[in-house]
């Protein structure tokens, strides 16, 4: 692969120019998995990896918990009192809140005259990750982590793309009670990001700035997990015909030992659930599967433990593990690792993770799904791309695989820090699927 050498050189250094990028830092390597033969720039280089960090994250959450795992949330009513418990299940939602409720109705709860007791106490870290930007933390990408969680603790405005000025169509879910000022207007950019203001504390929030017209919709991360989780459930039981008193106290508290009516209620999968961190980048669910790693050993979603749990995962696989390593999601600019340890990690997982065909399949595919869906290319003839993006403030990232017949041949990592427009970050890393591309498999 040393033609690749003689191709990306010069088209970086064109790149760079064209596009005024001359100070972006740009670290790559390739391996071709059948014959093990490699190619790098800057490979053994430390890149902020942004949301290619939920590749070490998911792998080893995989590998640890397996495909099968589900996360528990336990409900309890006695004498009129509801106790509510988190396990850190990310997939509760509305929904799954009407199952819960209808089920207490057909067991003869017909009253609930309180108090709410929230058992949010698995997990005890702060809300949000090891050095997340202040002025993310009201947008609904950086949701605050906890136990319990609904709706994955972020609400949607749903805007009218029919009118001249953005207003809210609906909010979902149906039976919180946000409630939103927009000052918004409509923009052609698809990665145009609104600014919000949250009440402090409350459900209140402000809009302004640009919207994108194509994807009319606002995500805001709720104030609070647990008291939103309590909104939310109560006002599904209110619909489910369960006399609830209007002014009822939620307080936090312990689950007892005992109660008169329990229900467990388990969550989706992991296997189903790993296509929301790996093909959308959802940022709480990958939060939720690096602490999971703690559980086996103390019960509790702890973060500190979840690092320390993935660390000698990676040990114990012979796999350095990344040089700096802070949240699970990649939100932070604490963060570092290099294209060649992405690289290994990505080898690991193709030669011998148990379930690799459960983790490749939940990684966006170029032109088709996720976050890679609206980048369009022609590739060869049975050649597809999948792999794992990432994008901060000058960031972006691309590590995964060329697949030929559907079966992974090449592995790759591309990471790019210093960006001034990550667009900029978007057109380099699909000048180098192509060239990687065109190169290899017209020389194979």
């Amino acid at each position: 692969m040393g033609e690749l050498d003689d191709l990306f050189k010069p088209m970086l250094k064109h790149w760079s120019n064209h596009s005024g990028e001359e100070g972006a830092r740009v670290g790559c390597a390739l391996v071709c998995l059948q014959s093990d033969r490699r190619w790098e720039l800057d490979g053994h280089k430390r890149f902020v990896p942004a949301s290619n960090n939920k590749i070490w994250t998911t792998l080893m959450a995989l590998n640890k918990l397996g495909p099968e795992y589900r996360w528990i949330t336990k409900f309890g009513i006695q004498g009129g009192t509801l106790y509510i418990q988190g396990g850190g299940d990310p997939s509760f939602d509305e929904a799954a809140a009407f199952q819960v409720a209808q089920s207490f109705k057909k067991q003869g709860v017909n009253k609930l005259q309180g108090p709410v007791i929230l058992d949010d106490k698995r997990h005890q870290d702060a809300p949000w990750g090891t050095g997340w930007m202040w002025d993310d933390l009201s947008q609904g990408y950086c949701a605050p982590v906890h136990a319990l969680i609904m709706e994955r603790n972020r609400i949607t405005f749903h805007l009218n793309p029919s009118l001249d000025q953005p207003q809210i169509q609906r909010i979902s879910p149906r039976l919180c009670q946000a409630w939103a000022k927009v000052n918004l207007h409509w923009s052609d950019d698809k990665d145009a990001e609104p600014n919000i203001f949250q009440r402090s504390g409350s459900g209140q929030y402000r809009l302004e700035g640009e919207v994108f017209r194509g994807d009319p919709m606002v995500q805001v991360a709720v104030a609070s997990g647990p008291n939103f989780f309590a909104e939310v459930f109560l006002n599904v039981m209110r619909e489910c015909g369960i006399n609830v008193s209007e002014n009822i106290q939620v307080i936090p508290g312990s689950f007892p030992d005992q109660v008169d009516q329990i229900m467990l209620w388990k969550s989706a999968p992991l296997k189903s659930i790993l296509p929301w961190v790996n093909q959308d980048s959802d940022n709480l669910v990958a939060e939720i599967l690096l602490r999971s790693l703690s559980l086996n050993d103390q019960n509790n979603l702890s973060l500190h433990e979840g690092i320390q749990r993935l660390r000698q995962g990676w040990e114990e696989e012979s796999v350095r593990p990344p040089d700096a390593f802070v949240d699970g999601s990649g939100l932070s600019m604490y963060n570092l690792s290099t294209p060649n340890a992405l690289l290994e990690a990505l080898i690991w997982a193709c030669q011998e993770h148990p379930w690799f065909s459960v983790w490749i399949n939940s990684l966006a595919c170029y032109g088709h799904s996720g976050t890679l869906k609206d980048r369009k290319m022609e590739l060869p003839e049975k050649v597809k791309v999948v792999a794992k993006t990432g994008s901060l403030t000058g960031v972006k990232s691309l590590s995964g695989y060329f697949l030929f017949n559907g079966e992974p041949a090449y592995a790759f990592s591309l990471l790019i820090n210093g960006l001034l427009n990550e667009k900029n970050g978007e057109q380099l890393q699909d000048q180098f699927i192509k060239l990687v591309a065109s190169t290899v498999y017209s020389s194979s």
